[in-house]
Order: structure tokens, then C-alpha cells, then sequence
């Protein structure tokens, strides 16, 4: 008889799937004493989490605006504060090394309490409430499995093809970077340089993957007058990563993170260079149609299954993109926009309706502009709510959506008067609709062993505890390299996010 034809692939399995709903207290003060105002608005700007033993572990960011009377005025004026939330949710079963997709809502909880305070001699209105935290979280465990295909080995079995995202690799890099700054003011000392990376994308082609996306440096730093300055700059990066593996039919998930250590700039100059690195940890998948066990004829062959799996089945992706066309005002005529302009999406969230997939989510750009008659240049934030639907044929209420937004383009036009801009935006928004789904998944056969799965290379054998990164390596090459586990990898060494890594890094191998 001949052997039966298996595949071996590397399955995302759903650990867990739940639903929280979190209230903590929030507290802040406007800068000024009134009895007017509109309730706060909040936004996510981040959401992430990491599996604990047991435990989720999400780190949320929380942006609270309020429109309120200046009582010296009479103008409606905005102000806003960030907070930063980290809670813990019991999750039984989970571990370090789980990959974890959260979706994130926040609203109002009850009546916000108002009280005048003094602050410095000033007078101002402190705010207190509640926030409510509605999250959804699924968890995922890679795992490596041999799948033999029933159809051609035993007609007691019945099968059926399922579309699932199977992981190939992952692939990890740094970049120095070395961008250019000109100050409004020439700076007499610098503060700490905040930097982050956004509007990433990666565009898997034969053999490389494209990264691109926007370095966004927020430098604070004290002027010729002693003034205290803040200025934020925007550096469109475009690298290129080595991947043997890619190819134009692959999807790519990228985790980017932009660090930003000092600037570099003559004395009396308000020219300088901003240096630091650029990480990327990108993990190469495909979606694959592959063949499972659906029921069996016969009680002898269940001894053949493994226990019943939860596979994230694909049900459709699709992608679109949206045109915002809209008209800003400032808060000051101004004759001139800095570029490129920071602007990136936040707090998205989806909602899965008959074969489409609604999206919502906010626009944000932070704008530096010239005042047309100081010349000095002041920040304005642009808030704008959209609503998108995304085509994607097989969506059905019930299921999950992920989506990810990208601003792909730009651009602010004042207009005559300098009180008013024209702003025009694209974003590319991508949709992937899944849901969980049991399966038995054939593992073995009643006439042939089964054979432990082997690298396509031979194995080298540890040569000490202390393993130092190449360009190339993933946590999950390192562990076939050397016989272990990822998940002995991850803990050994603590790593907060095993998608980065990086070039020169040691790592602890486990015994």
C-alpha cells in the first residue's frame, strides 16, 4: 500500500476566545475654571496585550477630550489628556509565547462629578468619572502539525477543505537611521526625544519583503529665550528585508519599533540629524485551502484523531480604500503647513454584516503651521470620524474581523485667508473575516507510523547556553536549530514580544 500524502504545517490554534467589560476611574483637570462643557470623548490610540501563565496582560492608551466655555473668551476651546491603563484578565490555560488580537470600545460610565480646585494659584475644574472598557480578545497558539489527507487512504473517512492562514517563517532586521531636522528656533539644550512607528506596511515580493512606513520623532527642547518648544517631525522610511521564503502570494504582518537616541547638530545651529535604529520583526503566511477530517464511518479509526482542534477558519479578505476630502480650521490665520504631515488612524473597530464589513475608526493629524502674522509655528489636532464598508463575500454576522488602516497619502492646501485648509486623505483599509471552527485533524493512520516532522536541514547541535542573533533569525528557527521549544526560547529570556528580535541580541538556549 502506498503511503498516504500529508502535509506539515504551522497552525494558528485558538487557545481562547472571551469578552471583558472593565470600569476604572479617570481624573483630570481642565485648564481653566467654567461650568460649561460637553461631555469627554474617548479614544483608544493603543491596544496590545501579551499572555501571561493564566493571565492577559493588556496595555491600553486612552485619549479624553473636552470642549469647554473659556470663561475669559467666551470660546469654545478643546483640551486633552492621555491615560495609560494596564489591567490583567484571567485567562486559564494561556501562556508566555501565545499570540493574542484584542478590539478595543471605551465610553462613558455614569455622570462625570465637577469640582474648582487651585492649582498654582490658578483656578481650574477638576473632572472625575468612569471609564467602561469593553474588550474582545482571541488567543492563539502556533503549533507545528502533520495533516494526512483522508480521501486518499480510507473511504470511512469523510473529509472537508477549510481556508486557514498557515505560517511559513519569520524574519527580523534593524536599520540605523540618520534623519535631517530643521528647528523653528536654534536649540540651546534638548529634552528626551520621543519616537514611535506608524502607518507600517510590508509588501511580501520573490525573495525580499518592502517595508515602508512613517518615523514620527517628537523633540521637546529649550529655545534662544529660554522658551520651551516642542516640535514633532515626520520621515517617510522605505528598507528592504531578506526573506528566502516570500513570495507576491503571501501575506505579511509586520511589528516595528523606532528608537531615536540623540540629535546631532553644530553649536548655534538649528540644523541638526537625529540618529538612532529602526526595528522590524515581520512574520511571513498564506492562505491555504487544506483537507480535514470531517466525521468517520467507523468507531476503530477515532483512535486516529487528535482531540478536536479550534482552526481560525478564513471565511474572505478584502481591501479598499477611502477618500477623505474635508475642510480644517485653525485657530489662527496661517500661511504655511510643515510636511509630511502626522497623520495616522486610531481606535478602528469593525462590525460583520452580509457579505460586507463595516468599519469605523478616526483620522488623526497633528499639524504644524506657520501663524501667518507672528510667524510662529503652533500645533493644531485634527480629530475626523469615518465610516467605511468593506466588500467581502462569505461575511456573515457573527464572525470575527480584523482590520488593519494605513495612510497612504496626505495632504493639507490653505486657502485664501489662512483661517481655513482644504485637507485630502486616502487610507487603505484591509479586512480578513474568520471564524473558529471544531475540527478533527487526522494525525496518524492506522496502517502506517507516524514520523516525528524533520527539518528540511540538518540540525547543528548547541554549542553552549548563549545563542547571538543573525540577520534572518525568528525564535521559531532558533528552536528547531537547536532541538527546544519556542516557548522555553521565550521564557529563558523573558521576551516581552517574540516577533523582535534582533540582529547582535544573545539569547539564553535552554537544556
Amino acid at each position: 500500500m502506498t503511503e498516504p500524502q500529508k502535509v506539515n504545517r504551522i497552525l494558528p490554534i485558538v487557545q481562547a476566545t472571551g469578552e471583558v467589560s472593565v470600569a476604572f476611574p479617570l481624573k483630570w483637570a481642565l485648564p481653566d475654571q467654567t461650568k460649561d462643557f460637553d461631555d469627554p470623548v474617548l479614544t483608544v490610540l493603543e491596544a496590545s496585550a501579551l499572555a501571561l501563565s493564566g493571565e492577559l496582560c493588556a496595555h491600553l492608551v486612552i485619549q479624553q477630550e473636552t470642549h469647554y466655555v473659556a470663561p475669559e473668551t467666551g470660546l469654545v476651546e478643546k483640551a486633552a489628556t492621555v491615560h495609560t491603563v494596564i489591567e490583567l484578565v484571567p485567562v486559564p490555560g494561556i501562556k508566555p509565547g501565545d499570540e493574542i488580537e484584542i478590539s478595543t470600545e471605551a465610553s462613558l460610565k455614569g455622570q462625570w462629578r465637577t469640582e474648582s480646585m487651585a492649582v498654582r494659584g490658578k483656578h481650574t475644574t477638576l473632572m472625575t468619572g468612569n471609564c467602561q472598557l469593553k474588550m474582545d480578545y482571541t488567543v492563539y497558539e502556533q503549533r507545528e502539525i502533520t495533516i494526512y489527507k483522508p480521501g486518499d487512504v480510507d473511504a470511512s473517512i469523510l473529509s472537508e477543505t477549510v481556508n486557514v492562514e498557515t505560517f511559513f517563517d519569520r524574519y527580523a532586521d534593524s536599520w540605523d537611521l540618520a534623519l535631517p531636522v530643521s528647528f523653528e528656533e536654534t536649540p540651546q539644550s534638548l529634552g528626551t526625544i520621543e519616537s514611535r512607528f506608524v502607518n507600517a506596511k510590508v509588501t511580501p515580493m520573490r525573495g525580499w519583503l518592502k517595508l515602508e512606513g512613517d518615523v514620527v520623532a517628537t523633540v521637546p527642547y529649550q529655545g534662544p529665550r529660554e522658551n520651551t518648544f516642542v516640535e514633532t517631525f515626520v520621515f517617510p522610511v522605505k528598507r528592504f528585508l531578506e526573506a528566502a521564503d516570500a513570495g507576491t502570494e503571501m501575506l505579511a504582518d509586520c511589528a516595528a519599533q523606532a528608537q531615536l537616541f540623540t540629535c546631532q547638530r553644530e553649536p548655534g545651529s538649528n540644523k541638526g540629524v537625529l540618529r538612532g535604529l529602526l526595528h522590524a520583526g515581520v512574520r511571513l503566511s498564506k492562505i491555504e485551502s487544506l483537507e480535514v477530517a470531517a466525521d468517520t464511518r467507523s468507531h476503530f479509526h477515532h483512535s486516529h484523531f487528535q482531540d478536536p482542534f479550534l482552526l481560525d477558519q478564513v471565511l474572505g479578505v478584502g481591501s479598499s480604500q477611502i477618500l477623505i476630502q474635508r475642510e480644517i480650521f485653525f485657530s489662527r490665520p496661517a500661511r504655511k503647513v510643515r510636511e509630511p504631515v502626522d497623520a495616522e488612524v486610531r481606535n478602528l473597530r469593525t462590525e460583520v454584516i452580509a457579505n460586507k464589513v463595516i468599519v469605523r475608526g478616526v483620522l488623526h493629524k497633528q499639524i504644524f503651521a506657520v501663524d501667518a502674522e507672528t510667524s510662529v509655528v503652533f500645533a493644531q489636532d485634527v480629530d475626523e470620524s469615518f465610516v467605511h464598508f468593506v466588500d467581502v463575500p462569505g461575511a456573515a454576522p457573527g464572525m470575527r474581523a480584523r482590520v488593519k488602516a494605513r495612510v497612504e497619502f496626505v495632504k493639507v492646501d490653505i486657502n485664501p485667508g489662512g483661517l481655513t485648509a482644504r485637507q485630502v486623505t486616502i487610507i487603505e483599509i484591509t479586512v480578513k473575516v474568520t471564524r473558529a471552527v471544531k475540527k478533527d485533524i487526522i494525525t496518524k493512520h492506522p496502517f502506517f507510523p507516524v514520523s516525528p516532522i524533520s527539518p528540511s536541514h540538518p540540525k547543528p547541535q548547541p554549542t553552549g547556553r548563549v545563542y547571538i542573533v543573525r540577520s534572518g533569525d525568528s525564535i521559531w528557527k532558533i528552536a528547531r536549530m537547536f532541538g527546544v521549544t519556542m516557548e522555553s526560547i521565550i521564557a529563558a529570556n523573558n521576551l516581552q514580544n517574540p516577533s523582535l528580535i534582533f540582529p547582535g541580541q544573545k539569547l539564553i538556549i535552554p537544556g
